[in-house]
């Protein structure tokens, strides 16, 4: 509800704000004396490849830093002469991770005389220097690096899945900071891949493959992040974690490994930037959506990091609701201390608070209000017990409070508690095994009261819940041979509130036979407890886990321009799957909570180029078929959506411009439709066929604008993201209304995301 009205759009009311605007852009556009004098500034980019099999190596470390070189003769007397005036600082330098297609790149590079430092997981690091970059110029640099014959622990935040590529996205900080209409929010930057979308504009949590939102977990550097959304499990939603703060997102859509349990459909997976700088530095932005900063710096031997970040969509208020809403605003805080070890290990404490707050008024003096707060403290300790062994401890406490109200309607209040502890050990054996096991304990403790439609009249629930859930898994990873990588393991779980256990076994084969092809398959099987949120939704009908079998299968070609074709084909067969929570089969009597059985079938295609040189671009198309069976009743779920493609691409224009384009079509998702109904006497509407109607085709044109210039204490950024630029009327939902007076029933129709542009200034520092 409260997203919904809160999506992003400019109102009629921003004149001021935009004669304003178009002077910053006045101003960004012509730039100062000092800021042109930058204009010169080059880019150094290239591939990292594989030097036994040349095939690209994603998440490569690249770091670039100036060569320490004799004094310039001729200096500003204002700077020291220990330093050219536009050169990067060596003790800090700049970094990325290299790509899915083993790309990098740095932009608005200082002419000077640099190192390429080159670090993998994997693979045996690499220092290229000297590297001469003239003036203006675009060069490119590739490297190939040596697999590590015998593996030695490396002391990380870890990823979603340590093993094969199978079904897995690994973004860098550019990649999901470029798509037009992303915003800053890491979640929203992977919509449109193939196999991901969201329910709608206005949200930011994703389905992945065919199943709910609620079925992907959420990581924050390898750890769960229970409340990842503003506004999660309402009408709408926005990420709640800053998009500065986050190094790379590695997204698993299936597969994953059996380190991570309590998931059906994917694991997204957030690691927060941990390089350590030589100074305090960060980035701090503001526009017509939100107000951000990230602060970084040295703390000893290790570092610490504060975020923050606040939003009001005012502005946006009327473009989306008229005037109904009188405000939607939300705000999260995040801090850390990381402190390492001489032995390599280290330890993180972290801090993070989330809040937001909605209202609006329905009208004959009734309203809707809802605000939450959540906040979590959590620490992570990684010891390297010796070169071949490591220990990690990561614990977490985390709490919500929810507060929702509709005059005469609808309303819930939410409590929740959620512990964390997970204790794990990875261990190399020999030059061909890896190791990895562990167990983790999990509680959550609260209440929800309030009322739950059931499509034709409010039912009260009230809910006292406390969850225990404990677990055991491991895995071994199995290199036989150099191109060929087995990953087998099994994961123990145990539900203290269903009193249900279950073993899940799950295995994968990675085979790599030359010329940049690889071949991969997976099975396993994957099991997800209710969440406190279906339980209350249930009003007493007893609900317990879900069981999804994943057979995947499919090949990656990649070659040495830079081009990457991805394809696989899966099938998930759900038990006891959890959908709607209200009877809308007029069929049959009970409620239906949880369906019999469930299915998705799907195929995907993913195209893509990324090169040092001035275009980039990425095709992606995904087949889905999701459907779910109540007592041999079929319909379709509710993110059967049959067909998506998603195209997108970027051009660096020069002179510290660069444009991007994105554009995503989606068939029509169902939804259940009204009649009307009469005895004569009263008027109302009754459900009809579960899922039995569908919603027009949806299509939408993203388009972004930006220019980076150079400054003394950094870089000052402009940002124009033009939202739906061609105005398409999408439709969210359709509903069937009685009108008395006239004594007819109308539709009506809610949309979703209109035309909307929505401008920032940005500055690193």
């Amino acid at each position: 509800m409260a997203g919904d009205r809160g999506g992003a759009l400019l109102d009629a009311r921003g004149d001021r704000a935009t004669r304003c605007a178009g002077a910053l852009l006045l101003l960004i556009v012509t730039g100062s004396p000092d800021i042109r004098a930058g204009e010169t500034r080059g880019s150094i980019g290239g591939r990292v490849t594989d030097r036994a099999g040349q095939t690209p190596i994603a998440a490569v470390r690249v770091t670039l830093r100036a060569q320490r070189q004799a004094p310039s003769p001729v200096l500003p007397a204002s700077l020291p002469r220990t330093q050219a005036p536009d050169a990067p600082r060596p003790e800090s330098g700049r970094g990325t991770l290299t790509d899915a297609s083993g790309e990098y790149r740095f932009d608005e590079v200082p002419p000077g005389v640099y190192v390429l430092i080159f670090a993998g997981e994997d693979h045996a690091g690499r220092t290229l220097a000297p590297i001469l970059l003239d003036a203006g110029s675009d060069l490119r640099v590739d490297s190939d690096l040596e697999p590590l014959v015998s593996e030695r622990i490396t002391v990380s935040g870890g990823g979603v899945d340590a093993g094969p590529g199978l079904s897995r996205i690994v973004l860098g900080r550019d990649a999901f900071a470029s798509p037009p209409a992303a915003l800053g929010d890491p979640f929203r930057a992977i919509a449109g891949r193939a196999g991901i979308a969201p329910a709608d504009d206005f949200k930011s949590e994703m389905r992945v493959r065919g199943g709910d939102a609620t079925e992907t977990a959420v990581l924050l550097d390898g750890q769960p992040l229970p409340y990842a959304y503003h506004f999660g499990g309402g009408a709408g939603s926005a990420g709640a974690l800053n998009g500065d703060l986050v190094d790379t997102v590695q997204v698993a859509t299936g597969g994953f490994s059996v380190e991570y349990g309590d998931a059906l459909a994917g694991v997204i997976d957030l690691s927060t930037r941990d390089a350590r700088p030589g100074r305090a530095t960060g980035t701090a932005g503001i526009g017509s959506m939100l107000a951000h900063a990230a602060l970084f710096g040295p703390a000893g031997d290790g570092s610490w990091v504060f975020s923050g970040r606040f939003s009001d969509l005012g502005l946006y208020d009327e473009r989306v609701a008229g005037d109904a809403t009188d405000g939607v605003a939300f705000h999260d805080l995040f801090g850390a201390l990381r402190m390492p070890f001489t032995n390599g290990g280290k330890l993180e404490l972290a801090l993070l608070e989330a809040g937001n707050d909605y209202r609006e008024d329905l009208g004959s003096s009734a309203r809707a209000a809802m605000s939450s707060v959540s906040r979590g403290l959590r620490a992570r300790l990684e010891l390297a017990l010796d070169p071949e062994t490591l220990l990690r401890v990561q614990a977490a406490d985390s709490g919500l409070s929810v507060a929702s109200s509709v005059t005469g309607g609808e309303s819930f209040d939410q409590q929740q508690r959620r512990q964390d502890l997970r204790i794990s050990l990875l261990r190399i054996l020999g030059p061909a095994h890896r190791l990895n096991g562990g167990l983790a304990l999990e509680r959550v403790l609260g209440g929800m009261t309030g009322s739950v439609f059931n499509g034709i009249v409010l039912l009260p629930s009230d809910l006292d819940y406390r969850a225990d859930r404990a677990s055991a898994f491991v895995e071994d990873i199995w290199r036989p041979a150099d191109n060929v990588t087995l990953r087998y393991g099994a994961r123990a779980d145990h539900s203290s509130w269903t009193g249900e256990s279950a073993l899940s076994p799950r295995f994968s084969l990675e085979v790599g036979p030359g010329g940049g092809v690889t071949l991969r398959c997976a099975a396993g099987r994957f099991v997800q407890f209710p969440r406190q949120e279906q339980v209350f939704l249930a009003a007493g009908d007893p609900i317990g886990m879900q069981v999804a079998d994943h057979l995947i299968a499919g090949f990656e070609v990649s070659s040495k321009n830079g081009t990457r074709l991805v394809v696989e084909g899966y099938r998930k067969d759900l038990k006891d799957s959890i959908g709607e929570a209200v009877n809308r089969f007029v069929e049959l009597e009970e409620r239906v909570t949880r369906f019999d059985s469930a299915r998705a079938l799907g195929a995907e295609i993913t195209l893509e180029r990324r090169s040092p040189g001035p275009w980039s671009w990425q095709a992606n198309y995904a087949y889905l078929e999701a459907t779910q069976d109540k007592e041999g009743i079929v319909s379709p779920r509710n993110t059967d959506q049959r067909h998506s493609l998603g195209l997108s691409g970027r051009r660096r224009l020069g002179r510290g411009w660069e444009a991007g384009a994105a554009f995503r079509y989606a068939s029509g998702l169902p939804y259940t439709p009204l009649r009307p109904w009469t005895n004569g006497v009263d008027y109302g509407v009754v459900l009809g066929r579960l899922n039995g109607a569908r919603l027009p085709a949806y299509e939408r044109l993203d388009l972004r604008l930006e220019r980076a210039l150079p400054a003394s204490w950094g870089r000052l950024g402009f940002r124009l993201d033009l939202l739906n630029v061609l105005n398409r009327p999408n439709v969210r939902s359709i509903d069937l209304t009685f009108d008395p007076s006239a004594g007819a029933f109308y539709e009506t129709v809610f949309y979703q995301c209109p035309f909307l542009p929505v401008f920032s200034l940005k500055t690193e520092f």
